[in-house]
């Protein structure tokens, strides 16, 4: 990852001009976390945010975008919606592919879901009824296929215009980029499994919503915190607050991880956000190799995310993939364990809202009280302690090195 560090500090070389990658081995992919907070309150930085990608796409060779939904933060909320488009103009002006996962707040308003919503309805809110817009009219009409009509790597969407795929070609790599919605519905995972079986010698990557959260727990935390260590949304966690599925036929994430990573030969790796938090799981596939799941959402940040986004750099030759994480904002990487402190905010927020659960489930939460207490005290053995046990497996990294053999995943006559 040292090019990009340098490249981004305006000091690195080996162009065929100033600032011009001439790598032919080489090529980097940009992830957008949850944008929800910028469409809201900080426009201006989202406008930043997708300008950087354009104007650091030659120098990076960026190949395609993918973004892992909540685009917005009030889907009924047309001022959010041009805030997004807007933002996005400049990437369809330079036509560099992307694609997006649509979330529950791009096509609601925060907290008025109904419980288990049918994927057909269409609720009236002049009736009483929510704010859900099931027909992901606002997103549709701004970045549904009719939007990409006429561009090439635009392969396609499913029936209902909620989920898409991309194809790109990089490097004599054939590259599939899939899109489904939070907790997609059965249809959609459906044809999600078709496109993958018509290009069994794509190299494919997912992106999705809602599959791995990270609450900062670990298993340093007293009972019953030990029971929500980071990993994929399991029955325990869709029941937390407002996290039971969208749909009455919504996919659980373990189905997606089940069908559309283990079971394809050919997916290398997943995307998604909807938690704020860093996290990675490596799991194998139906070929037995790796397929890499990564959590990136910096939501609960003060100024909704810091402008950070996910660089990966593909490099051909080594059969790797290098991930950086990079403020928009400042051209900054974000270093190992710098999001330590945030943690500690993370926890406090979400002591307070469990408190009253706890305490009617019969928990002494003043053993909680004193726990963050000294969490909270510089140089404390028990801070020492969680801060090892939040980063000493390094799933929470900025920064990290995959191995992905690319000709194995897409050779398919290879071993199944």
């Amino acid at each position: 990852m040292r090019r990009l560090s340098l490249l981004l500090a305006g000091t690195w070389c080996g162009c065929a001009a100033p600032g011009v990658v001439d790598d032919p081995n080489q090529f980097s992919v940009v992830v957008i976390p949850d944008s929800q907070i910028y469409a809201n309150n900080y426009p201006e930085v989202l406008d930043r945010h997708l300008q950087w990608i354009v104007d650091h796409a030659e120098a990076l060779d960026i190949r395609f975008v993918t973004h892992v939904g909540d685009i917005v933060d009030d889907g009924a909320d047309p001022r959010q919606w041009e805030n997004a488009a807007r933002a996005f103009a400049p990437l369809l002006e330079a036509d560099i592919p992307h694609g997006f996962s649509v979330a529950a707040h791009d096509y609601g308003t925060w907290g008025q879901w109904p419980e288990g919503t049918d994927s057909s309805c269409m609720p009236d809110p002049e009736n009483g009824l929510p704010r859900v817009d099931c027909d992901f009219t606002a997103f549709r009409e701004r970045f549904g296929p009719e939007i990409y009509e006429g561009r090439p790597w635009y392969a396609g969407a499913s029936p209902s215009g909620r989920s898409s795929y991309q194809l790109v070609e990089a490097e004599g790599l054939s590259l599939l980029f899939l899109h489904l919605p939070e907790d997609a519905p059965e249809p959609e995972v459906a044809w999600a499994e078709g496109v993958l079986a018509e290009h069994p010698d794509t190299l494919a990557h997912l992106t999705t919503h809602r599959l791995i959260f990270d609450y900062r727990l670990t298993d340093v935390m007293p009972s019953p915190l030990d029971l929500f260590v980071a990993g994929r949304f399991n029955a325990l966690t869709y029941q937390i607050g407002d996290q039971g599925l969208r749909f009455k036929d919504g996919t659980t994430a373990e189905s997606i991880h089940e069908r559309l990573v283990v079971a394809q030969p050919n997916v290398w790796g997943v995307a998604c956000g909807h938690v704020d938090g860093e996290f990675r799981l490596s799991e194998t596939n139906a070929r037995g190799l790796p397929a890499y799941e990564m959590l990136t959402d910096f939501q609960d940040m003060s100024d909704g995310g810091g402008g950070f986004l996910r660089v990966l750099t593909f490099d051909i030759n080594l059969e790797t993939v290098s991930v950086s994480t990079v403020s928009t904002e400042t051209s900054r990487e974000r270093e190992n364990g710098e999001g330590f402190e945030h943690s500690m905010d993370i926890l406090e927020a979400y002591k307070a809202s469990a408190y009253d659960a706890l305490g009617e489930l019969g928990f002494d939460t003043t053993v909680y009280d004193a726990l963050f207490e000294e969490i909270a005290v510089e140089g404390s053995e028990l801070r020492e302690q969680y801060r090892t046990s939040l980063y000493e497996g390094g799933q929470r990294d900025s920064e990290f090195v995959l191995e992905v053999p690319f000709p194995d995943y897409v050779a398919v006559s290879g071993p199944q």
